[in-house]
């Protein structure tokens, strides 16, 4: 009976520790897949940043940033100190005053934000190229200061033969600013504007056989 009992109680005892033994691996296993899926992530995300040139950096980007946030900022504090005013001006019972408050308030709340958003949405604070797919990748900021970031290839890059306020080239159709002496290598200039395509000198005679 004792030999009996003994046998059982060392049957259990092997279930429970292979039972243990199974749970612990298949831990392990789950653990080592993910970090395998974590590291090849990280890997793929390293590898893309590596494989990126960083070949144009705008010199006014730092003051570009810190006038936006001057201008937010006034903005803001107009908006809060806005019914303030109007309460002052109409104790005193001008309807005139009133008014030019107000304009004056309203025009540095909300129009030089949007005056100077649409001078500086042009500017290209960063450009990076991928050689192994020809891509640029333009950085511009937009109105509440995010970055905002345009995918393009020299094909898609048009020069306007008049170029437009704080315009030098359009990419997928979206007015960019950039200058060539900026560049890390005048090279990448010339390819973005198309500067190394051979030019059409028959442009000329076609238009006129055209018109005839």
């Amino acid at each position: 009976m004792l030999r009996f009992c003994l046998q059982t109680s060392c049957f259990q005892s092997k279930l429970l520790f292979q039972h243990n033994l199974h749970k612990q691996i298949t831990k392990i296993k789950c653990i080592g897949v993910c970090q395998n899926k974590v590291f090849r992530q990280f890997s793929t995300d390293s590898k893309e940043e590596e494989q990126l040139e960083h070949i144009y950096a705008g010199p006014l980007t730092p003051q570009i940033k810190a006038v936006k946030i001057f201008s937010l900022t006034s903005s803001v504090a107009g908006l809060m100190a806005q019914p303030i005013i109007v309460k002052q001006a109409a104790t005193i019972g001008s309807t005139s005053l009133l008014v030019i408050m107000c304009s004056m308030v309203g025009f540095f709340t909300f129009i030089t934000p949007l005056l100077l958003h649409f001078v500086t949405k042009k500017y290209v604070t960063d450009i990076h190229y991928d050689p192994s797919t020809g891509t640029y990748k333009a950085t511009t900021i937009n109105f509440f200061l995010a970055e905002k970031e345009l995918e393009f290839k020299s094909e898609d890059v048009t020069v306007p033969d008049i170029p437009g306020m704080f315009t030098t080239m359009h990419a997928k159709g979206k007015p960019l600013f950039i200058e060539a002496r900026h560049f890390s290598n005048p090279l990448y200039y010339a390819k973005i504007m198309g500067y190394d395509k051979p030019m059409d000198f028959k442009l000329g005679e076609m238009e006129d056989e055209e018109r005839k």
